[in-house]
């Protein structure tokens, strides 16, 4: 059987038809529109359509960049999209098809796909950080999603990781994220933030570029933090990474020396991170959104 899954961003919704053992068929992407919930559905439904007209399409499953009730797929938050808040695309949709449907929050969906087929397999107690426009994240113990009383288990992009100039607290998603990595070169630098992206201050950095290596160097100090804040609220036996950033062969390297710098400032005994990437790559929202979907359905 097959599923279409959407994977909303907060530049693009990346889609695909998905079988029911996670193999990702075919995918396609489109930009996320940033008008109001109708052209949100309209792009959606284009989607839906186009897996349609692929094969027989069983259910529709949604990766949400917000806080998400994971049994009615309400959005909670607005998270990277403002008008998000308060809606329900997947049932809309399901509705609409009149498909089976569910929805979750996208940490929440790439954590799913390293418990189905990726490197949570084998781990009972998981946190999971993905670091796109902002950060996501998820924590898994015996292998279950913990939502928390408001759904807000997992939001790690909350965590307080720093000051600005006035001395207001700065959150991981503000200081520690590629689009924050992105920001922080542009002002530095005095370039268009526009023409830039996180690959590109990366390659920077590579090149030698000593404003964009000192860029890296404090994303990969925030990251640190971030991960320390993570093993010490509820040591988990690893802490996976993801996003498109993490594909960097370098990455956990880079994050482990920022650590080694962090523990020789702090005194005191420290569990430390046990780091490791995640195996889905760019397609784990929409792989753990069909395990949600299967999984809350009961329908293969």
């Amino acid at each position: 059987m097959n599923y279409v899954a959407m994977d909303i961003g907060g530049s693009a919704i990346k889609a695909g038809i998905i079988n029911s053992k996670g193999q990702v068929l075919k995918k396609t992407s489109i930009p996320t529109p940033m008008g109001c919930l109708d052209d949100l559905i309209d792009v959606l439904s284009g989607i839906v359509e186009w897996a349609m007209k692929e094969t027989e399409i069983n259910g529709i499953a949604l990766s949400q960049p917000c806080a998400t009730d994971s049994v009615t797929g309400e959005a909670l938050s607005e998270g990277s999209l403002i008008y998000i808040k308060d809606t329900n695309p997947s049932k809309i949709l399901g509705e609409k098809f009149a498909l089976p449907y569910a929805a979750a929050n996208d940490g929440n969906c790439a954590a799913l796909a390293e418990v189905w087929i990726g490197n949570a397999k084998e781990v009972s107690n998981v946190a999971l950080v993905v670091c796109g426009t902002g950060i996501g994240g998820s924590v898994l113990i015996d292998q279950k999603i913990v939502d928390g009383k408001n759904n807000f288990a997992g939001e790690f992009g909350m965590f307080v990781t720093g000051f600005d100039e006035a001395r207001n607290p700065v959150i991981w998603s503000a200081n520690g994220s590629t689009k924050a990595l992105v920001d922080d070169y542009a002002k530095r630098s005095g370039k268009d933030s526009k023409s830039l992206d996180g690959k590109a201050v990366f390659s920077l950095s590579d090149a030698g570029d000593p404003v964009a290596m000192a860029c890296v160097a404090d994303f990969f100090k925030i990251f640190a933090y971030g991960v320390h804040d993570i093993q010490h609220a509820f040591d988990p036996d690893v802490i996976l990474v993801g996003g498109a950033i993490s594909a960097r062969p370098d990455f956990v390297a880079r994050i482990n020396e920022a650590l080694d710098v962090l523990y020789t400032q702090l005194r005191g005994l420290m569990s430390r991170p046990s780091l490791s990437v995640c195996a889905c790559g760019s397609d784990a929202n929409m792989i753990g959104a069909v395990y949600h979907l299967l999984s809350t359905t009961n329908i293969d």
